[in-house]
């Protein structure tokens, strides 16, 4: 596939490229650097997604740990766990979003 998106980028006919081979180039070279910058930002999100999903597992061992069987204690632990739950879920539906939810 690369190879046929290459033939395609490929635009020069002469020694001198033309106004529009120039053109052409130049957003070739833009398209590709977009795509750097999109799949950077995939891999962005998808560690940010990792360490929410760490965090949510340290801390669910810690309200347990905590809590030691109490079941009143552990509710009102699991309270505040399901906050930086949702925290996390806030941060992750808006990063790098152009349209925040």
């Amino acid at each position: 596939m690369s190879n046929e998106l290459e033939r395609w980028a490929d635009n020069r006919h002469g020694l001198v490229p033309s106004k529009a081979e120039r053109q052409h180039a130049r957003a070739v070279a833009n398209l590709v650097n977009e795509t750097k910058f999109a799949g950077l930002k995939v891999d962005a999100e998808a560690a940010l997604t990792g360490r929410i999903m760490e965090r949510a597992v340290d801390l669910d061992n810690y309200r347990r740990q905590l809590a030691n069987g109490d079941p009143i204690l552990d509710a009102v632990l699991s309270r505040i766990e399901v906050g930086f739950v949702d925290k996390a879920q806030r941060v992750q539906r808006n990063f790098g979003s152009e349209f925040p939810s």
